[in-house]
């Protein structure tokens, strides 16, 4: 059963399930809402290679392998995305 009368092909969820707005945060306090969050990812990850390591340097370079390889797959893709776009100019400012 799905919450609210949600369909299985409905995407997007009920209001009361929308996550809190941050418009009334400052650009300051965005940023370090932001830093928390991917340290939080960086958490969830690191416990995630924790659990599947016996010893902290493996665990480490683990780590550090799968941020290799993590860099070494976005990079092209974002030069990819990014070869396609041209500078914006802005008339007057």
């Amino acid at each position: 059963m799905y919450a609210h009368g949600m369909s299985r092909s409905q995407l997007i969820p009920a209001p009361e399930f929308a996550p809190p707005s941050i418009a009334h945060l400052s650009p300051a306090d965005r940023i370090l809402l932001w830093a928390r969050m991917v340290d939080e990812g960086d958490r969830f990850i690191y416990d995630g290679f924790r659990r599947r390591y016996a010893t902290e340097a493996e665990v480490q370079q683990a780590v550090a392998e799968w941020l290799e390889r993590r860099s070494a797959e976005s990079t092209p893709a974002k030069i990819r995305m990014l070869k396609g776009r041209r500078p914006q100019v802005h008339d007057g400012e």
